[in-house]
């Protein structure tokens, strides 16, 4: 029977012997019988070399014409690498704090599960949801705490699969949306006061701090309820018009947005030191500046690219900020 592998000659299948090295280093073998001389090619570890190189390269700075090697010749050799999907490693640990967000990448939104330190898991969806949300959270455990910007999918998601975990909304995202609401410059004395009190939610380090910005918020209720209240009539409706509206729409919304959050218990989880030994983040920060940002800067250094090949360096790039995560190879 015909003897086959590096050992066995690949002309006449006879058994190598040892001879010499190359000037390289490398062990050379000769075959007895028929004098030919080879040397054992690695292409498990070539691939594996030319992989890290090029994950090196796509979460780096430099550009293809930077490289040392003709850039036609680079994208022929690296074209199988673009293939390659780093998967994170699920080892089921319970974490006490979960931020989540989710970033857009062409047609696709890329929902991100992390923890202040590192990222756990991010699923591709066409759009944000209840349930694509939800398809991420089923495959982690519930956290004490969870950090979001509040979007209605994810609050969804999370009364559906971690009901007993706690919500701390993202402040920044609160001042975004009342800021929406009222303007910059409100026209109305309410608008500028409410607006000034949301401003006053940063300073808030202490639940004594909490309890006087509360009590803040219900004075302005007591002093201006009358004023959201206030209604304006379409004197002549049309068949199946609406009568009337709110007249201070935005003041109103702004209120009623702040009203429920404080409702909600979800504007000052973060000052709960019962929850967890950790200090408890009051934004989403994590991932807006320490994930979102960072890909987008990395997309601008690689625009050009063809949307499929967009997400494959935003997982590359997430994978990088796993824990534990294997050596770049180990993908293969």
């Amino acid at each position: 029977m015909k003897q086959r592998g590096f050992r066995y000659c690949s002309a006449c299948h006879s058994k190598l012997q040892k001879w010499s090295k190359t000037a390289a280093g490398t062990q050379r073998w000769r075959c007895p019988k028929c004098a030919k001389t080879q040397t054992r090619k690695r292409t498990d570890l070539s691939r594996a070399l030319l992989l890290e190189r090029f994950v090196r390269w796509l979460l780096g700075k430099q550009a293809q014409s930077e490289l040392q090697i003709p850039e036609r010749t680079w994208r022929a050799q690296t074209a199988w690498c673009w293939d390659v999907i780093p998967r994170p490693m699920l080892s089921g640990e319970i974490y006490p704090i979960i931020l989540m967000d989710g970033i857009r990448v062409g047609s696709m939104v890329n929902l991100i599960a992390r923890t202040p330190e590192t990222v756990i898991n991010w699923h591709w969806v066409g759009w944000e949801s209840s349930n694509t949300w939800s398809e991420l959270l089923n495959k982690l455990p519930s956290p004490t705490i969870v950090v979001c910007d509040g979007q209605k999918g994810v609050l969804l998601a999370i009364a559906r699969c971690w009901p007993k975990a706690r919500i701390q909304r993202c402040l920044f995202h609160v001042w975004q949306n009342v800021r929406v609401k009222l303007t910059l410059h409100p026209q109305t004395i309410a608008g500028q006061e409410l607006l000034q009190l949301t401003r006053d939610l940063w300073p808030v380090k202490t639940k004594a701090q909490a309890g006087q910005w509360e009590q803040r918020l219900r004075v302005w209720h007591e002093h201006y309820g009358g004023f959201i209240r206030e209604r304006t009539y379409l004197i002549h409706p049309e068949p199946g018009q609406r009568k009337w509206w709110y007249t201070h729409r935005g003041v109103r919304s702004a209120y009623k947005q702040l009203e429920k959050l404080l409702k909600d218990d979800q504007l000052f989880t973060y000052l709960d030191t019962t929850l967890t030994t950790e200090p408890i983040p009051r934004t989403t920060n994590h991932v807006e500046g320490g994930i979102n940002s960072q890909l987008r800067t990395k997309l601008k250094l690689h625009r050009g690219m063809s949307e499929d090949h967009q997400r494959r360096l935003v997982e590359w790039y997430l994978y990088s900020r796993t824990k534990d995560q294997k050596p770049t190879r180990n993908c293969l």
